[in-house]
């Protein structure tokens, strides 16, 4: 047997010290090679720093192996070569999961990249839409017929990763999350077969990946329904002095309780941010933000916000018709690729006393000048008629907790965000959203726990019938040994 050593040793200014070291037979990946339609991309290869670049720069790995492929069939192959050779498997969709699973150390990507098709019917309102997909690709295409599918909120969020993980947009009380659009999948499997799901074929399945994420194969195909919304939305974008932050907050619950399903919010606790247009003597300064979209008519939504942006002096107000696409281009200027990132979460039923005091608290306490705690409104529609394993559709808010920073490690940064969490969660705070569950792989399995909640067991059972192997474990893993 003749065996070919991938070896690479990065010099970069984060030295990786161990390099890069598979062995793999030489036959068996040249037979790869040929059969993939894709490309084969190797350490030496000029397209290697580009396919395992993620969003977030505090991930730092270097696989032997990605195979950027062309469609399900290039899917199959790659997941059967990595199993043969013993190679670790992850997906690379949009690369934006902050955990940094779309790379793996040492073994073998499917990069999902150039499967980046999106197919709009706009008389039946559905879009077809292919893996390799971010959120402002879709809406680059329904927006032009003043269509969109609930997506995460950032234009640069990969659709694979946000969708499985729930999907929570910018319409998600109108329209619920980005799984209550789903429609149907096409998923590879562990064993190379390519089967559909939907409410009446692998209901099971269906069931399990909305929301269970890619612990069940490669989705290489969506089609969504497709909702009125645009291409002009009122938004809502207004900064107050961080002294009116408990006002800020107690009037947002109270506007919320009642508020209709039109309008999602989120308030941001931490301060300015560097974009435009913001004014250079605000960049920094402490603040409160109050964020938002009506998903109606414009002329309604500004009468409902009114409340919201009169609860003080205000440091700027930016409030206004824009188009829908824009409050994704905000997202991703708000959360630039390649800057470092540790994001957790937890949900709460109301913001009450004890847990508006912590918000604050460890807003101030934050060692990062960019680090931020968010109020996400939930509710409205989310989850009204699916059968779904997203645990948490009946939560009224979901806490982000982000620490944001610049330099390349910044341990009392996560520190901060491990322990803002515990005390949210010792507040009655409980359950976690998968797309924010920090960056410590050791902690993936209390995760586990608290993104799937009392729909674990069943998550297992569907596990066990797709992926008995767990070859599917880069993620917030289900185990199916717990079947």
């Amino acid at each position: 047997m003749n065996v070919i050593t991938v070896m690479w040793i990065p010099m970069t200014v984060h030295e990786h010290p161990l390099g890069i070291i598979a062995s793999v037979d030489e036959g068996a990946l040249e037979d790869f090679g040929e059969e993939l339609r894709g490309d084969l991309i190797l350490p030496d290869g000029d397209e290697y720093e580009d396919a395992r670049n993620v969003w977030n720069g505090l991930i730092e790995k270097h696989p032997a192996i990605v195979a950027r492929v062309k469609g399900a069939t290039d899917v199959a192959r790659a997941i059967r070569f990595a199993r043969e050779q013993d190679l670790e498997l992850s997906i690379r969709g949009g690369a934006h999961h902050q955990a940094g699973s779309a790379v793996v150390e040492n073994g073998l990507v499917v990069d999902l990249e150039d499967m980046d098709a999106v197919r709009v019917d706009p008389e039946e309102q559905v879009a077809h839409v292919q893996p390799g997909t971010r959120a402002e690709d879709v809406l680059a295409e329904t927006q032009k017929h003043g269509l969109a599918v609930p997506t995460g909120s950032a234009g640069d969020v990969g659709i694979p990763g946000s969708t499985l993980a729930g999907g929570i947009g910018w319409i998600r009380r109108k329209h619920g999350l980005g799984i209550d659009a789903l429609r149907r999948i096409e998923l590879v499997t562990a064993d190379g077969d390519l089967v559909t799901a939907s409410p009446d074929h692998n209901e099971d399945l269906f069931w399990a990946v909305r929301g269970g994420g890619g612990n069940f194969g490669v989705v290489t195909h969506f089609e969504f329904d497709l909702y009125e919304v645009g291409p002009m939305v009122q938004a809502l974008g207004v900064f107050y002095p961080y002294d009116a932050a408990t006002a800020v907050l107690e009037t947002h619950q109270q506007v919320m309780s009642d508020a209709p399903a039109e309008l999602t919010t989120i308030v941001l606790a931490g301060h300015v941010p560097g974009l435009p247009p913001m004014p250079d003597d605000l960049i920094g300064e402490d603040a409160v933000a109050i964020m938002g979209c009506y998903a109606g008519d414009p002329e309604d939504g500004a009468a409902v916000i009114e409340p919201l942006r009169d609860i003080a002096e205000p440091l700027l107000d930016m409030s206004d018709v824009m188009p829908y696409e824009a409050l994704h281009d905000l997202g991703t200027q708000m959360y630039p690729w390649g800057r470092k990132y540790t994001h957790r979460s937890v949900f709460v039923d109301e913001v009450t006393d004890d847990i508006r005091d912590i918000i604050l608290e460890q807003t101030e306490a934050a060692p990062s000048p960019m680090s931020a705690v968010g109020v996400w409104s939930l509710g409205g529609n989310i989850g009204h008629g699916t059968d779904a394993a997203y645990a948490w559709d009946d939560k009224e808010y979901m806490i982000t907790i982000e620490g944001n920073w610049e330099e390349f490690r910044n341990q009392p940064t996560l520190d901060w965000a491990a322990e803002t969490e515990r005390e949210l969660r010792r507040a009655g705070a409980e359950g976690a959203y998968a797309g924010f569950t920090g960056v410590d792989e050791r902690n993936w399995e209390d995760w586990t726990k608290q993104v799937y909640g009392d729909n674990y067991d069943r998550l297992a059972e569907v596990k066990a019938a797709y992926d008995p192997d767990n070859v599917f474990h880069r993620n917030v893993n289900v185990d199916p040994d717990d079947a």
